[in-house]
């Protein structure tokens, strides 16, 4: 793993362990591991191999997918292979298309969805176009 990858796992992992009130030794029992080998790999003194990761993953209830993801991602992890698929191409349209595509499945944007600057209508006074 790369040293950004591996330092991303170690922070979700003892994150992971925080949370679940869990100590080193703990997550040694569990594996069978000794409680200097999980100190070891959690502080980054001794590299991760894939088979540590899946293990520590499976002690601390984690898929490895999840230890290694982006942080701000976490909404992806809710969403089939589908659905991130359909994201993705929605984000790839033309905004006429993809104003198309929201008014056909009965979506409507929010204010927030707006773009910071966009023209104004244009509004009819007296016979005149006048723009607001």
């Amino acid at each position: 793993m790369s040293d950004d990858l591996n330092t991303r796992a170690r922070e979700r992992l003892r994150d992971e362990k925080a949370k679940r009130k869990l100590s080193e030794n703990d997550i040694a029992g569990m594996l069978q591991w000794t409680q200097s080998r999980v100190a070891q790999k959690l502080s980054g003194r001794t590299d991760i191999t894939l088979n540590e990761l899946e293990a520590l993953c499976f002690a601390l209830s984690l898929s490895p997918t999840e230890a290694v993801r982006d942080r701000g991602l976490e909404f992806v992890a809710e969403m089939t292979p589908t659905e991130l698929r359909t994201l993705e191409r929605l984000r790839q349209m033309a905004p006429a298309d993809r104003d198309a595509f929201f008014h056909l499945v009965g979506a409507k944007a929010k204010a927030t969805d707006a773009p910071e600057r966009y023209a104004r209508p244009i509004k009819k006074s007296h016979g005149r176009q006048k723009i607001s």
